[in-house]
């Protein structure tokens, strides 16, 4: 067969053949080359997103994906070419090609079209099995192991391998919609499958329910429930993300009737410790008494207890505040329902903190609960000590990636080390690292200071002969690194790429280096670091840029390197 070109090329005419049979081949055709594009560009979305490097476009808009699809078909119709369809082998090639815009497709485009005009001749000496091994190698590289364990552990592998199987045995279309219809199968069959269970422990009865609670498991949940005697304490744990109108009914209709026989019951799963709610009202509310108070799921506020990476910006609806001659009830109550919620303990701080705590004892203790069981049972044996300021904002669990049990952390103003015999009485430091060395025998301690140090800033700021408090008496322990500061010859401070932004900033890098001096002083750390069993590491964080910085040795000073993705492999 050979290639069309503009020599042969020749002008569409009307179809011949019954119109059903027409309308059946158009819709198929339409049908084959909208989800082949849509899939492509979901395919080269995630590409693009997971690339490291400058992206400039963002995510494809399928609707216009679409628009330009039927007009690019109805041209090439007119002119006699074959349909048109996006797909995701070349578009892949293009995105690890290392393409940042949509000039590269247009680009595509340009040399496709030049290769049907100028280069049929030389694009027909060109092997089909050479051209089918290429698109095959390319769409291999496309399959991501990564997404195939995830697809693995959420028990989708059957959709996952019928899909494929489809696809490559019976076409496009025939494909995805074996794949659909074997995931309709899975869920119902997931629906069915809900497990309820009933137990008493300790005189409290447990209703657990593992699954989706739909119509279909109604009947077992009534089951269940009913086995719970009058007057008792209950506990429903609800292991699932959806709960459908009959099941909720069910549910409150049988807490309802509980409770006013004089039993309690507590749910937990969706929002614990309160009763169960209609989906629109688990959001935040505004009480009668005019106080802002929201959910266990924080829906009042966007600041979710450790959710910070979706959305940590409070997006509370601002007051509106009373105009001249007006007056604000809800603001004119304000300070009695704070004055109240101040008596029973419902500070704004002390709802945060319940707020998290029933958030933690929801969705993290369970995930947790056997790890924290072990290490109860075998006693804590961390292998680093993390000597760090007590800025809120440095979380160091977060930028070392730890768990329960992995690092012994002692926290305080400015991350000061007292050098032994200058305690005046503050014996806390030295015996933690006193404790860590000899005791638990960690392996390597770490001091990390971090960007904005107030304690630093305090340092700079501090007046001789100004007024002696707890605060100013322990930052003297501080003067040293200040001092430090001063040493114009010693140009250890110097980051890789950059130099310090301020005099704070060389002041938080002097005082790690300072403190690890004072650590040295120390008899238990000489000891370990004599005997070979003791490493001594200084970080700094930069808060702003989320960004760790390592102090190693280089050419007989230290050195501030970037810590960076790449050197988790070396």
């Amino acid at each position: 067969m050979d290639l069309p070109s503009w020599s042969n090329h020749a002008l569409a005419g009307l179809p011949d053949g019954p119109v059903l049979g027409v309308a059946a081949a158009v819709l198929t055709t339409t049908l084959v080359c909208s989800v082949q594009s849509l899939l492509g560009a979901v395919a080269v979305d995630k590409l693009a997103s997971g690339r490291p490097g400058p992206t400039r476009v963002g995510r494809s808009d399928l609707d216009r994906e679409l628009l330009g699809q039927g007009a690019a078909n109805i041209v090439s119709g007119s002119l006699g070419g074959l349909p048109v369809a996006g797909v995701a082998v070349r578009s892949s090639a293009n995105v690890h090609a290392g393409a940042v815009s949509r000039n590269s497709t247009m680009l595509h485009g340009f040399f496709v079209v030049i290769a049907a005009l100028l280069m049929v001749p030389l694009l027909e000496l060109i092997p089909l099995a050479s051209l089918a091994a290429l698109v095959m190698s390319v769409g291999i590289q496309m399959v991501s192991l990564h997404h195939i364990r995830t697809v693995t552990r959420h028990r989708e592998v059957l959709v996952y391998a019928a899909t494929t199987l489809g696809v490559v045995s019976l076409g496009v279309l025939e494909g995805v919609a074996l794949g659909i219809a074997v995931a309709v199968g899975v869920a119902l069959h997931r629906l069915t499958r809900t497990r309820i269970t009933h137990e008493e422990q300790d005189g409290v009865h447990h209703v657990h329910v593992r699954g989706q609670l739909t119509f279909l498991a109604v009947p077992r949940l009534s089951r269940a429930l009913h086995l719970v005697p009058h007057g008792s304490d209950a506990v429903v744990a609800l292991d699932g993300s959806f709960m459908d109108h009959a099941a909720y009914e069910t549910l409150q209709d049988w807490q309802t009737t509980h409770t006013a026989r004089g039993g309690t019951v507590e749910i937990t799963g969706r929002r614990a410790g309160i009763r169960i709610a209609e989906p629109a009202t688990l959001t935040g509310h505004h009480p009668a008494d005019g106080t802002e108070e929201a959910d266990a799921s924080g829906a009042g506020c966007r600041c979710r207890p450790w959710t910070a990476w979706r959305n940590h910006q409070c997006e509370r609806p601002q007051p509106v505040r009373p105009g001249p001659g007006r007056t604000d009830a809800r603001a004119a109550r304000r300070p009695e329902a704070a004055s109240r919620s101040a008596r029973r303990g419902r500070t704004p701080g002390g709802r945060q903190l319940v707020r998290g705590i029933s958030t933690f004892q929801r969705d993290t203790a369970p995930l947790v609960r056997g790890e924290l069981a072990r290490l109860a049972r075998e006693g804590q044996r961390p292998t680093q000590l993390f000597l760090a300021c007590a800025d809120s904002r440095l979380v160091t669990s977060m930028i070392t990636s730890s768990g329960p049990g992995d690092l012994f952390v002692v926290r305080n103003v400015g991350n000061l080390v007292p050098p032994p015999g200058e305690e005046s009485g503050d014996d806390s430091v030295a015996a933690a690292i006193e404790y860590a060395v000899d005791v638990l025998a960690v392996r390597s301690i770490t001091v990390c200071g971090h960007s904005g140090c107030g304690a630093m800033q305090a340092l700079l700021d501090s007046e001789p002969g100004g007024v002696d408090t707890p605060l100013r008496r322990w930052l003297r322990h501080g003067l040293p690194s200040l001092e430090r500061l001063g040493d114009t010859n010693r140009s250890w401070a110097r980051l890789t790429g950059r130099a310090p932004a301020d005099t704070v900033e060389q002041l938080c890098l002097t005082n790690v280096v300072q403190q690890l001096e004072h650590l040295r002083a120390h008899p238990s750390v000489a000891r370990a670091l004599e005997n070979g069993t003791l490493e001594l590491h200084g970080l700094y964080f930069h808060v702003g840029e989320a960004q760790a910085y390592l102090l190693t040795e280089r050419d007989g000073e230290g050195v501030f390197d970037r810590v960076r993705a790449v050197d988790l492999a070396v």
